[in-house]
């Protein structure tokens, strides 16, 4: 760390300035404290899903994201303190939103290992396999190539919804004759 007032004074016009080694001392020499401030308020309900270096390298963007003239600190000891508010906000925000809102909180989460805490079946999907609705589609196709040219038209308007009197109306015939296609050739049927 900067041993004097003016070391710390001119190390900092020197990260104002944009000195690289200037940054990187200024890393070196304060980025332990600031580690050792983010683990001291890291919940530990919430230390599984952050790295306290992740809050440390938002509270570096952010003291390098501020404007030259809000940089200038006048000791040490106000560099810090500057640094650890930055990272008590930055971790009371992530804290909040992990723990009391609904969306992200951490208390809400069930492990997949341990089926004492959710019924497993309840994770099978219900909507049908992609392997299904092709070995399905194969099988319409092959249905619908089997029938005359009219029982296609028929099951095809039949299939996009059509009522059977639709289907008579758009094709030329009785409702009678629809219902006795579908009765007799259906897929399932006798």
């Amino acid at each position: 760390m900067a041993h004097g007032q003016a070391e710390f004074l001119d190390l900092m016009e020197q990260v104002v300035a944009g000195s690289d080694d200037a940054a990187t001392k200024l890393f070196h020499d304060y980025g332990p404290l600031l580690l050792r401030a983010i683990r001291k308020r890291l919940s530990k309900r919430i230390r599984s899903k952050f790295d306290s270096t992740d809050f440390a390298q938002d509270v570096w963007a952010s003291f390098y994201a501020r404007e030259r003239d809000n940089c200038r600190f006048q000791s040490p000891e106000d560099l810090l303190a500057f640094l650890t508010k930055v990272a008590h906000n930055k971790v009371a925000e992530k804290t909040r939103q992990r723990l009391k809102l609904q969306k992200y909180n951490v208390t809400r989460e069930q492990s997949m290992d341990d089926s004492t805490k959710f019924d497993r079946e309840r994770l099978i999907g219900n909507q049908p396999t992609p392997s299904y609705i092709a070995m399905s589609q194969e099988e319409w196709n092959e249905f619908l190539r089997k029938q005359p040219l009219v029982y296609r038209r028929i099951f095809i308007l039949l299939r996009e919804g059509k009522t059977r009197a639709e289907i008579a109306e758009e094709i030329g015939i009785s409702v009678r004759t629809v219902q006795r296609v579908t009765d007799k050739c259906a897929p399932g049927a006798p």
